[in-house]
């Protein structure tokens, strides 16, 4: 069975995000620091897990991306190939993660564009996609989620495991 960190759920929505251990590991390995760039990945769900719905991979960042302190842009080919990969291994894509230099990360405009643009793109597949902001505190709301519901954000509840 996949080890579970912590768990986010979202008000009015029945369903909790398991957030497994190495997507965990992934997402504070990958702080950052004061003078670093943003970085950031694809995030896949396993919908067979046994415990539930599990964020099971977080796809690390690619040297291909392009990227400033406060912005980035996933490179394209890099994308298509995980979610190859990843739905090959029985994996979903729910949505993407990515830094902020921030100790509390808040979602900016910025992110609502892109994030839009990220749902409009695969909106057949992905209704109600997932973003994922890393910033510097390592406290639970150093790592922050979003689900896009209803043509706005809605920031989820983090909760520990088993809840």
């Amino acid at each position: 069975m996949t080890a579970i960190a912590w768990q986010w759920s979202w008000p009015g929505v029945d369903t909790h995000l398991l957030v497994s251990q190495d997507v965990a590991n992934l997402l504070e390995r990958y702080r950052q620091r004061r003078f670093d760039v943003e970085r950031g990945g694809q995030l896949f769900v396993d919908p067979a897990s046994a415990a539930g719905l599990v964020l099971a991979l977080a796809t690390p960042p690619h040297r291909d991306d392009r990227a400033g302190r406060t912005w980035l842009e996933l490179n394209a080919h890099r994308c298509r190939d995980e979610i190859e990969r990843a739905n090959a291994a029985g994996l979903r894509l729910v949505g993407y993660w990515h830094t902020h230099p921030q100790s509390i990360p808040m979602i900016s405009p910025t992110d609502v564009g892109s994030f839009s643009r990220f749902a409009a793109r695969y909106t057949r597949d992905l209704p109600h996609p997932l973003a994922i902001i890393v910033g510097n505190s390592s406290s639970p709301e150093g790592i922050k989620a979003w689900s896009f519901r209803e043509g706005r954000y809605v920031e989820a509840a983090w909760g520990s495991w088993p809840g």
